[in-house]
This record gives C-alpha cells, sequence and structure tokens, in this order.
C-alpha cells in the first residue's frame, strides 16, 4: 500500500500563531511514515528609503531572521525528540502566498497545514487572502488549523 501523503508541511504564515498545526503535522506524518517539513515565511519589511537599505532596515531584517531560526530551532528540537526527521525553510518575501505556492509546488508537497489563530481584524483580512490564495492556487491537499 502507498504511503497517502508522502510529504507534509506545515506552514507558519502568521506572527502570533499556535502551536497547534505543528503538532498535527507531526502527528500525521509519524501515523504515515512521510517526511515533515517546517516553514516559517514572513512580510519582508520594506526599506524607509525606496532605492536602498539603511543600516537600521538592514538591523531589522537581521532581527527578524533571526527570530525565524530560532523559531525552527524550537520546532527541530521538539520533533527530534518525538522521533521524527523535519526539515526547516524560513523566507521573508514580499508574497507570503505565491513562496508558499512556488515551495509546495516545487517540492511536491502532498498535505500543507496552515495554522489560522485568532487574530485583529486587520490581520485577518489580510491572512484571509493569503490562505485563499493558496487554497486555490497550490495543488495539493490544504488542512487550516483553528483554535
Amino acid at each position: 500500500m502507498s504511503k497517502i501523503f508522502k510529504n507534509i508541511a506545515v506552514a507558519i504564515i502568521t506572527p502570533t500563531h499556535t502551536k497547534k498545526s505543528f503538532d498535527v503535522g507531526l502527528q500525521l506524518a509519524k501515523k504515515f511514515d512521510s517526511d515533515f517539513t517546517v516553514i516559517e515565511c514572513m512580510h519582508k519589511i520594506q526599506p524607509k528609503l525606496y532605492f536602498f537599505e539603511t543600516k537600521s532596515d538592514k538591523k531589522v531584517a537581521q532581527e527578524q531572521i533571526s527570530k525565524l531560526k530560532t523559531e525552527l530551532a524550537n520546532w527541530r528540537k521538539i520533533a527530534l525528540d518525538e522521533g521524527i526527521h523535519v526539515k526547516t525553510k524560513f523566507a521573508l518575501t514580499d508574497s507570503v502566498a505565491h513562496w508558499v505556492i512556488d515551495y509546495v509546488k516545487d517540492n511536491k508537497i502532498d498535505l500543507l497545514i496552515v495554522d489560522y489563530p485568532k487574530l485583529s481584524m486587520v490581520e485577518m483580512t489580510l491572512y484571509d487572502d493569503i490562505i485563499n490564495t493558496i487554497h486555490h492556487k497550490s495543488h495539493c491537499h490544504l488542512l487550516t488549523t483553528k483554535q
């Protein structure tokens, strides 16, 4: 019998998120003996000056990258403690939805799990659009976890 989901990915795309999508992905990867990936994608903060980055812009970008790497290291440690090999990937991008869609396509992801926590009204509008775009343009199964 072939595996139902060979490649499972958890996409963390909101600045405030829960551990629920990671836990679901981890358990499914364990159950189906699937490859497991955690990706974190964050909007890149645009430079204050349009044509080039200032030192403070570079510092903000480094802080974003440092935060992402720390969080991914925590996800990796939890997965390894459960006996699951996990790949991690992060991106600072202008278009979260398109980056995730491209990643899913390029890496032949069978199941994408996205966390959708309680958000403010402004955040909700933005992330509804991102999740809808991912849902309609990615050619894999999509599971959205809620609180």
